[in-house]
């Protein structure tokens, strides 16, 4: 009886002295979804990049002030179904004490959780969504404050986009500009604003097109914007590594002569250099990350601190995957792993910012998001943003260089397509613009 009275007295003193860091400490538990399958294909690296990041902040990182985070990941498939039973499924199953931070991808997602992660769990949720009706000035922190994004609104980067031509059009006369846009939410969001935008600063609108994900022939649209004598022409809503986009910029570049392409952040990147190769060259587009895989790799600039830490992690943790490239099980676009590896690295950053100056809880994360404010380890070469707007307000505009070159193969020479975009303007800061 003395004995395990002595017991107990030693556990007391124990929770006494070490506190939160006792057994009775409560888990840190995170759940992030990618769109890792399903219609836009395989693309593990997104999951490559966020294991690679969150083993390094639960070990050599040092978790969160010496406190590791229980990482759940999950691929959604793109399909927003897939993403909201996740979330439901995991805030059924967890503590709100203990799960206090949530991530996805896309806006289909976001929309059904409006009023389950804003309203009743009141979780603060990161996401790969730039959607301008959530997070513009429709939206925002007023209309659903948990709800955070990691770039910033496809409004904004078509309004950059229409500033760019402001300052660059040499022609006689007005600006004539075409959009071409998807028939999906994705394609809709942000382009009425680019067009309203154009306008302001006296443009001619002079097409807007819907060019649809099924298409196998482009002739007609670009024969309308021809017709038209659109001098420049914005393709937004669109993934530049799928064949309709192959398709539209080599046609484009057959029947728009003296055209202007431009786009936004997904189609500005290494994908269209492979599918569209040539037809790439001269486009011009914004990203709201730095470019960090040339073709062929060996030509990626290392100058961002980012870039150079995201191929950095690849080499070290998957020089398999890094090294076979396009190849099959090869890392085929390093943006998909540093987006992985992103959210990792933010997601530290903003549990260790509550642990300091809030607490780890749910509001605690949301204080220290909304008054956030960070240079993301160099990536926007040195500038800080503030995450008041719920959004990271930075993008820079990048122009295709692309040229084919001849190599040999086993089956004799081929024609491959080599090159990167190269940015031509500094980190704009889109909360500091007077529109």
């Amino acid at each position: 009886m003395k004995k395990r009275t002595i017991i107990i007295l030693s556990v007391i003193v124990a929770v006494a002295f070490f506190g939160h860091a006792s057994i009775f400490a409560k888990e840190i538990k995170v759940l992030s979804q990618f769109p890792m399958s399903g219609p836009v294909g395989s693309l593990p690296e997104f999951g490559w990049g966020y294991i690679d990041g969150m083993n390094w902040v639960n070990g050599e990182g040092g978790g969160v002030n010496g406190k590791k985070i229980t990482w759940y990941l999950e691929d959604f498939r793109y399909d927003p179904t897939v993403e909201v039973a996740n979330f439901n499924k995991y805030a059924a199953e967890h503590s709100r004490d203990e799960l206090i931070l949530a991530t996805g991808y896309i806006t289909g997602g976001l929309k059904p959780l409006i009023e389950k992660v804003n309203v009743e769990e009141k979780i603060p949720w990161l996401d790969g969504s730039y959607s301008t009706e959530i997070f513009g000035e429709e939206g925002g922190p007023s209309k659903y404050p948990y709800y955070y994004s990691l770039g910033a609104t496809y409004g904004n980067q078509i309004k950059v986009l229409m500033r760019w031509i402001k300052d660059n059009h040499k022609a006689k006369g007005k600006a004539r500009v075409g959009f071409v846009y998807s028939p999906t939410a994705w394609g809709k969001d942000g382009t009425p604003e680019g067009i309203a935008y154009a306008k302001k600063l006296g443009f001619e609108v002079v097409a807007e097109i819907e060019y649809p994900y099924t298409a196998t022939d482009a002739t007609n649209e670009c024969m309308q914007l021809r017709k038209a004598k659109a001098q420049y022409v914005v393709y937004h809503g669109y993934s530049g590594a799928t064949s309709h986009t192959a398709i539209f910029f080599k046609t484009a570049k057959k029947v728009l002569k003296d055209v202007q392409l431009m786009g936004t952040h997904y189609t500005t990147g290494r994908f269209p250099i492979l599918v569209a190769q040539e037809a790439y060259d001269g486009y011009v587009g914004v990203a709201t990350r730095p470019f960090l895989d040339a073709v062929p790799r060996s030509a990626t600039p290392m100058d961002n601190p980012m870039v150079k830490l995201a191929h950095d992690f690849a080499k070290k943790n998957r020089l398999e995957e890094y090294e076979k490239g396009l190849q099959a099980g090869g890392i085929k676009d390093m943006f998909l792993y540093l987006e992985g590896l992103t959210y990792a690295l933010f997601i530290q950053k903003t549990l260790i910012e509550a642990d300091n100056n809030y607490e780890l809880s749910r509001e605690g994360i949301k204080k220290a998001l909304d008054n956030m404010t960070w240079d993301f380890k160099g990536m926007f070469g040195g500038k800080t943003f503030s995450y008041k707007s719920h959004t990271i307000p930075m993008m820079r505009i990048f122009k295709a260089n692309v040229k084919m070159a001849k190599i040999q193969t086993a089956e004799g020479e081929k024609m491959v397509p080599t090159g990167a975009v190269v940015p031509i303007s500094d980190w704009i800061n889109t909360d500091e613009i007077k529109w």
